[in-house]
C-alpha cells in the first residue's frame, strides 16, 4: 500500500504528496526531542520557544513532521491547515489535523 499526504490550507488550496509505503509522523507535543531535531534538520535552524524573541510564523505553528523515504524527505505540518495521511485508493488513513 501507498500512502499520500493531503494538505489543505485555510483558503482552501489542496495539496497531494506521494509519501511511500512507510513514513513517520513526529509530534511536536507528545515527541518533542525527536520533533526538535527533525526542525532543524526540515529548517536548517534550531527550534525555539513560542515565546522566544527569535520565534517566529514557522516555529509557531509547526505541529508536527512526516518523515518518509528512508528519513530523507521532511514535510513541516501546520497548525491551521488540515492533513491527512490519505491511501492509494483515497481513503482517509490516519488525520494529522491539530485538534
Amino acid at each position: 500500500m501507498s500512502f499520500y499526504l493531503r494538505t489543505v490550507t485555510p483558503d482552501g488550496y489542496e495539496h497531494n504528496r506521494a509519501i511511500g509505503k512507510n513514513y513517520s509522523y513526529v509530534n511536536r507535543e507528545t515527541q518533542y526531542d525527536e520533533f526538535c531535531k527533525a526542525y532543524e534538520a526540515a529548517f536548517g535552524i534550531t527550534h525555539v520557544a513560542d515565546l522566544d524573541e527569535t520565534s517566529d510564523r514557522f516555529s509557531k505553528k509547526c505541529q508536527g513532521i512526516v518523515v518518509y523515504n528512508d528519513g530523507s524527505e521532511l514535510v513541516p505540518l501546520y497548525k491551521d491547515h488540515c492533513n491527512y495521511i490519505m491511501t492509494e485508493n483515497g481513503k482517509t488513513f490516519t488525520n494529522l489535523t491539530y485538534k
